[in-house]
């Protein structure tokens, strides 16, 4: 397994990630409640304000920490794509991001101006200011790196697009070291075709079982597109046209599997799935969590 395959969820920042989230989600909870009870106190009695107000804090708390793994994924996604920016424009993507980060917070500051005569509570409007920045931030960074990058002069060939994740192929699912691969990869797909592939060019009940136990986890999202196939050269051209389309490249495939795709990564790489790894696919009996 390579090393960049172990960093996709690494411990330390995990756990620094979900002990903000969990502040970060008891602040605003607590504090959202309490400013409301400041505005209106007489919804009910003191002793009960302070009990909802707790309450409400914990709820969230809990609520961010159990999704610190999707906001990790997130912001890998974001820093991943941040550095596809700078490698591809240089200096002037990264003032590109820096334009928009400000024009986003002075749409902020905009906002809460007009915002201040509607909204009384502070701690709503802080939260509704915070939201605005960070959907302005989304749509300003991009606009400002689509006009940089519309500045570009144009090369005489067209640039291969970056890849955004990793098709599963049938193959794959004969080893069992897919599911490592699964377990350590982000946005992994799987085509239409894969069941079909694997009934037909050699896959046997294992394959299936793997096969099956992903998608029940839900660790790899099930893709509609994909042309239909009479061969086993048909299915490699149909797999390799929807990970172009949906720039899925590279493709996780077996070297030897059915059949052989190039340039595709073989699942070889990766080590051979931990008991830790199988229990989250498989319970004691063998079958799909």
């Amino acid at each position: 397994m390579t090393d960049e395959s172990t960093h996709v969820y690494d411990k330390k920042k995990l756990i620094i990630l979900r002990a903000a989230l969990i502040l970060i989600g008891g602040a605003v909870g607590g504090t959202a409640v309490w400013q409301y009870f400041v505005n209106y106190p007489e919804l009910m009695r003191r002793e009960f304000q302070i009990i909802i107000t707790v309450v409400s804090a914990c709820v969230l708390a809990a609520l961010l920490g159990l999704s610190a793994k999707p906001f990790y994924r997130l912001f890998a996604s974001i820093g991943a794509q941040f550095t596809g920016i700078v490698r591809t424009l240089g200096a002037r993507g990264v003032v590109a991001v820096v334009a928009g980060l400000a024009a986003a917070g002075m749409l902020g500051f905009l906002l809460d101006v007009i915002i201040r005569g509607y909204i009384g509570v502070w701690a709503v409007r802080l939260l509704a200011d915070i939201l605005a920045v960070c959907l302005f931030a989304v749509l300003c960074c991009y606009g400002f790196t689509k006009w940089v990058a519309a500045d570009e002069p144009e090369e005489t060939g067209a640039p291969e697009r970056e890849c955004v994740g990793y098709l599963l192929t049938a193959s794959c699912f004969t080893d069992e070291r897919v599911l490592t691969a699964v377990d350590v990869l982000c946005n992994v797909k799987i085509s239409k075709n894969v069941f079909q592939a694997l009934c037909r060019f050699g896959g046997d009940g294992a394959a299936a079982a793997r096969l099956n136990a992903v998608i029940e986890r839900g660790a790899a999202e099930s893709l509609k597109g994909g042309d239909d196939f009479s061969s086993a050269d048909d299915y490699a051209r149909a797999e390799i046209a929807l990970a172009a389309a949906k720039r899925l490249k590279p493709i996780v495939a077996a070297a030897d599997g059915f059949p052989a795709i190039d340039g595709a990564v073989d699942v070889a790489v990766f080590a051979p799935p931990t008991d830790e790894v199988k229990a989250k696919f498989f319970d004691g009996n063998g079958e799909a969590v």
